[in-house]
């Protein structure tokens, strides 16, 4: 199981989290959806092996949720964990 984090590109409401989440629970291999309204941000616990983020997004996309870029790494790839990436 991993953690895949979604930045929300544009504020949405908690109505349009829900249909959000639900469109994203309907995927197989995605067990697990939460929300954070600030800053805007899904996150999404799935398989090790499926889906991808690409999936994700699409998925999100066709809910009218419009996701950021993938965060870049760390420069290092050490983490201090703090950000949640």
């Amino acid at each position: 199981m991993k953690t895949e984090i979604l930045d929300i590109a544009i504020p949405i409401n908690a109505e349009t989290a829900e249909r959000a989440g639900a469109s994203l629970k309907a995927i197989p291999g995605v067990h697990e959806v939460s929300f954070l309204d600030a800053p805007a941000r899904l996150y999404a616990r799935i398989d090790d092996d499926a889906p991808t983020r690409a999936e994700l997004v699409a998925a999100l996309n066709k809910a009218g949720v419009l996701v950021e870029d993938a965060r870049k790494p760390h420069a290092g790839g050490s983490c201090c964990g703090s950000c949640g990436g």
